[in-house]
């Protein structure tokens, strides 16, 4: 043999074709050859017969055989031993695999401070998730909106993985609103959920206003009735079931919510200008009484969230129970443009603002100020200068001022009128 020769090896001709089409020699192992289980690739090995009318992926059941009424069938091979092993399994949906182990390992412990909510969205959500394909739709789709806030140069991608699944789970949904019963109550309400996180993790890749808009995700309030619905409907099937510890939890939190506003002293309560505010309001009488009740609403969450000051961090049940709470005709006034009430959501914003170190929250609270601020009129901007403190954003309008004031060039100096007793002193000689 010259030197630099290649090794000769034995040709065959029924080798698999991935190997054919690659020009290298195929070990014929089955179900899939070495070559191909090496290099992540389809084996034709694992297709079926040729001639077989079998789709892939599918197996044709065996044809019983024949036998006369009362006769056992006899004892042959078993069923399984017939199943060739070039039959065709589904193929693996990796990505799919990937969001719900990221779910499960690190989504679901970002959405609730309790270590006991931590647990259901661990391990019961992702359990209905596999009974019902629209809450395992939302799963994947939170998943992917989480990866894709922090893997920038693949974020393209799992937005539209997200995308694709929310718009899936919504639709199906959305359409058993009207058909909630005890089998479905847990998972019509876990998804419930689902608009409310995604709504606020995309906030800053919408120009929208979150509360009236057209978009997809405008109809966070009506999924937020939604929800409040499934809750009125099958109270006791919901507590008797798998989430039955969410609710009580949320009950004791509801006490302790109310407990505190009882204590709250007046002169901590921020919405003490409101109430001045509305004290001026030409609002008819039904539309003034659903915004005061709005407004003690508010006071009573803000009296549980100073009375939570102490803690780490307040949960998103404790902030978000006065959207729950919330009259729905206060959301109605929300709709049609009332000023008042549009003024009276902008506090609920400092609360959310404390909840900015959650990733699908952070930005949603200045955002949706800001877009509060663009709806209202120059005598109701008045009414939210504190929410504007309090969460330390300045509205354009003064920006721009600013930045005009400080880019404008000094006049020129003409006749002096600066008294003599405050004028500089002369340089010195």
């Amino acid at each position: 043999m010259k030197p630099g020769s290649r090794k000769p090896h034995r040709k065959t001709r029924t080798g698999c074709k991935t190997c054919k089409q690659r020009k290298i020699k195929c070990d014929e192992q089955r179900p899939q050859c070495t070559n191909c289980v090496k290099h992540s690739v389809p084996c034709d090995y694992l297709s079926p017969a040729v001639g077989s009318t079998t789709s892939p992926g599918l197996s044709q059941p065996p044809t019983p055989s024949a036998t006369t009424p009362g006769e056992l069938p006899s004892h042959g091979p078993s069923p399984l031993s017939n199943q060739l092993p070039s039959a065709h399994p589904p193929d693996l949906n990796m990505i799919d695999l990937e969001l719900l182990h990221n779910f499960c390992t690190s989504t679901c412990l970002t959405l609730y401070e309790d270590a006991r909510l931590k647990d259901m969205w661990k391990i019961t959500v992702p359990q209905l998730g596999f009974q019902y394909d629209f809450v395992m739709r939302g799963i994947l789709a939170i998943s992917a909106l989480h990866i894709a806030r922090f893997v920038p140069d693949k974020s393209d991608y799992y937005m539209s993985q997200a995308m694709m699944h929310y718009q899936s789970g919504l639709q199906t949904a959305s359409a058993l609103l009207s058909k909630i019963d005890e089998t479905n109550c847990e998972a019509i309400w876990i998804f419930s959920n689902f608009p409310l996180f995604w709504t606020l993790a995309t906030a800053h890749q919408t120009d929208d206003f979150l509360l009236i808009g057209n978009s997809i995700g405008a109809s966070w309030l009506d999924l937020v009735r939604g929800a409040s619905a499934i809750l009125s409907q099958t109270h006791e099937q919901l507590h008797a079931g798998s989430l039955g510890p969410t609710f009580r939890l949320g009950a004791i939190r509801a006490d302790l919510r109310e407990q505190a506003a009882y204590d709250f002293p007046p002169d901590q309560d921020p919405t003490q200008d409101l109430r001045s505010q509305m004290a001026y309001s030409k609002l008819p009488p039904e539309s003034y009484d659903l915004c005061m009740k709005a407004i003690e609403e508010l006071r009573k969450s803000f009296a549980l969230f100073y009375n939570n000051a102490n803690r780490t961090s307040n949960d998103f049940g404790d902030i978000f129970i006065w959207l729950f709470r919330v009259n729905n005709g206060y959301l109605d006034l929300i709709r049609d443009h009332c000023q008042e009430a549009i003024a009276i959501f902008a506090y609920f914003c400092v609360m959310l603002k404390a909840l900015d170190h959650k990733w699908w929250i952070q930005g949603a609270a200045v955002h949706l100020l800001k877009q509060i601020w663009d709806a209202l009129d120059e005598d109701h901007r008045l009414w939210i200068r504190w929410p504007i403190e309090q969460i330390g954003w300045i509205p354009s309008s003064t920006a721009s001022r600013m930045t005009s004031a400080v880019n404008t060039p000094a006049a020129a100096p003409t006749t002096s009128t600066t008294p003599a007793h405050m004028s500089p002193p002369a340089p010195a000689t």
